[in-house]
């Protein structure tokens, strides 16, 4: 337990100190100030949020060295309860414990207290956690699993079936009420034993890798089923699996999210996202992006917030460009830039975890733009808790599915 305290002294440099418009914004963070300014910046208020940094510092162990004073914001939950919201070297300093905060003040003397805790960092509260809050209420009692829609995942083929396994599985632990998933026989065997939560429908690609009638006649029945559409994760680019994305743009008017192999089989018809029927969620590494714009990885690297911004213009899609601080835009200039997540995830099948994730908010009908947002959030949060837990090295893409259900849990949902 480490504590700092502030006196009159003190106070009145702080509140002379304030006069200077650079002041605050040069040691408080975004979320911090934002709160503060509600109530008009009071100087103990102030003084506070300075007795919480510096005891902060004590509590690591190094001062205030290897961390800004933005790195270290005193905030308020909606609870009322105060809390510490880390970034940057504070977080890193703080090497995935978490930290507990007491606060008090007077007209004349400040004072906080920050006690380290062994566990999981708290949620970053950040626009990603206001609009996953927004969208996710409590459950009515009278529930059935129709009310939270039904996904058709078009996933996975021979030597892919992972892809179909962690896709599938990332979107029922995000609450979707029926997951469908289309894939070939050969690989049913491996998934089902996976996910028994899971209904599928079996498509078989004929000796010449094509999509037979009765394969495309069952695509087409469970699509009209559907309430939203995943697909791309780990479909390879066969004929059959060109059929598949052709017949989703054609053809469905849910929501669509597009990723891996279904990227890189629109992107060799490009036309074919202005005359897609639904709402289109296209979810491309800088690979793929680079695919999509007939240019390297290198320059969307070096422009990544025009490009997103330019692409989901010019075609009418939700664009998730993943990365370090993920974008999402939208067609009509929105931009969400990603806080959460770590290197830890830069690893096969962490996409596909996200994609199950984006489809099944939006097979539970929420708005596309939102339904990208929350999730990207959601799927960086879980990452760094893993991270937290499990180091980034030794993490993997199911462990993020497996610390869904305690996020939720910390979210009220």
């Amino acid at each position: 337990m480490f504590s700092a305290g502030i006196d009159l002294v003190e106070i009145g440099r702080i509140r002379r100190s304030m006069k200077n418009p650079r002041f605050c914004k040069r040691v408080l963070g975004r979320s911090e100030s934002a709160q503060l300014a509600l109530r008009g910046f009071p100087v103990q208020s102030v003084a506070a949020s300075f007795c919480a940094k510096e005891a902060f510092s004590k509590a690591v162990g190094t001062g205030f060295s290897g961390f800004g004073p933005k790195d270290v914001e005193l905030i308020r939950r909606p609870s009322g309860r105060p809390s510490l919201l880390l970034s940057g070297g504070a977080l890193r300093l703080a090497g995935g414990a978490r930290f507990s905060v007491s606060v008090s003040h007077t007209e004349q003397y400040a004072c906080a207290v920050v006690m380290g805790e062994n566990g999981a960092p708290a949620l970053p509260e950040t626009d990603g956690l206001q609009i996953l809050r927004s969208m996710l209420k409590p459950r009515p009692s009278e529930s059935n699993k129709g009310d939270y829609g039904r996904l058709l995942c078009i996933c996975g083929s021979e030597g892919m079936a992972g892809a179909a396994v962690m896709s599938a599985g990332a979107a029922l632990r995000c609450g979707a009420g029926i997951v469908e998933v289309a894939l070939p026989r050969s690989i049913y065997p491996i998934v089902a034993v996976r996910l028994p939560e899971a209904v599928f429908t079996l498509t078989d690609a004929g000796p010449d890798g094509t999509l037979p009638e009765a394969g495309f006649t069952a695509l087409k029945a469970a699509l009209s089923r559907a309430s939203a559409c995943l697909i791309g994760c780990g479909l390879g680019k066969s004929a059959a699996a060109h059929r598949a994305v052709s017949l989703v743009l054609k053809e469905s008017k849910v929501p669509v999210v597009l990723d891996a192999d279904g990227i890189n089989i629109a992107a060799e018809h490009i036309d074919g996202l202005n005359t897609a029927r639904g709402p289109l969620i296209l979810t491309p590494h800088p690979g793929e992006m680079a695919r999509l714009l007939k240019t390297t990885p290198a320059d969307v690297q070096a422009h990544r917030e025009l490009y997103a911004r330019g692409f989901a213009a010019e075609h009418g899609v939700i664009l998730v460009l993943k990365g370090a601080g993920t974008l999402v835009a939208s067609p009509d200039g929105k931009l969400y830039k990603n806080t959460t997540g770590n290197p830890g995830m830069a690893r096969g099948g962490s996409g596909d975890v996200l994609a199950g994730m984006v489809a099944a908010f939006a097979a539970q009908g929420f708005d596309p733009y939102q339904a990208a947002c929350g999730a990207v959030y959601l799927h960086g949060a879980a990452g760094d808790r893993c991270a937290a837990r499990l180091s980034q090295s030794a993490m993997l893409p199911t462990d993020l599915i497996a610390a869904l259900p305690e996020l939720f849990l910390e979210i009220g949902r």
